[in-house]
């Protein structure tokens, strides 16, 4: 009896067949495929869509010129050989670059080139040169010798104290929601991170490590307070949590 299952269930399977009109439908969509597949091979063959314009929008630090040449891309090209996905990786990896969109026309022969940059936050002195970074610290671009200064300054010694680097980072940023950096400032990380410090307004503030909101609101009130008070303070030191020392100018002797 179980044999006789199985060949019934042998010969249900036998009796499959595609019907006439799948077949045809089956054959068709071949015909279109591989009808499709020659167009296209042969108007990749022949350069049918070349590019015609770069439209790049976004950028205002990272030169369209040098997007372009960093992508290797140029009118004439064939626009079918383009990978946006591998263009979009390749223009990633600039510093500047934040995030990049691009999209193609190729019966207009466009390519679209849409870029978001990272905003450059503070200036670092550190290996013999002056670089633009953003509010990670990241590294974007070296500032050319004699250009103007109009970003907070970290002096930074990254190899010896990375971790001071990285509080001057936090610091700067703390400075930055409080509004210090309409005012000329400089931050000494060069040092453990226990004797952070900064240059503000040609005065020498010792900050030290953490609390950064509560000590810059403790030093609000020491400026207002030595303001009234008309005393020129040369340096503060809010390094400590239940006392503040303030050094008056020294008065140069008649």
């Amino acid at each position: 009896m179980r044999g006789a299952k199985k060949r019934k269930k042998g010969l249900s399977g036998e009796g499959r067949r595609f019907s006439p009109g799948a077949l045809k439908a089956l054959s068709l969509a071949l015909v279109v495929a591989l009808a499709g597949g020659v167009l296209w091979y042969e108007a990749r063959k022949n350069n049918f869509f070349p590019l015609k314009q770069i439209v790049i929008t976004g950028n205002k630090n990272l030169s369209s010129r040098r997007i372009i040449s960093v992508l290797r891309v140029k009118t004439g090209d064939n626009m079918l050989d383009f990978s946006k996905k591998q263009l979009a990786g390749t223009l990633g990896q600039e510093p500047w670059v934040k995030r990049v969109s691009l999209r193609n026309e190729v019966l207009n022969g466009r390519l679209y080139i849409k870029v978001k940059e990272r905003e450059p936050f503070v200036l670092i002195q550190r290996d013999g040169g002056v670089w633009i970074a953003d509010i990670q610290g990241r590294l974007l671009e070296e500032l050319a010798p004699g250009a103007s200064k109009i970003l907070p300054v970290i002096y930074a010694d990254v190899k010896n104290y990375r971790e001071t680097f990285k509080e001057a980072i936090l610091f700067a940023r703390r400075l930055k929601d409080k509004g210090y950096f309409s005012q000329p400032i400089a931050i000494n990380a060069s040092c453990p991170p226990e004797d952070l410090s900064m240059e503000l307004n040609g005065m020498d503030v010792k900050v030290g490590y953490g609390n950064y909101r509560r000590k810059l609101d403790k030093l609000e009130e020491l400026q207002s307070e030595v303001e009234r008070r008309g005393i020129h303070a040369s340096s503060m030191d809010l390094r400590f949590a239940n006392r503040v020392i303030v050094s008056p100018v020294a008065e140069v002797a008649k």
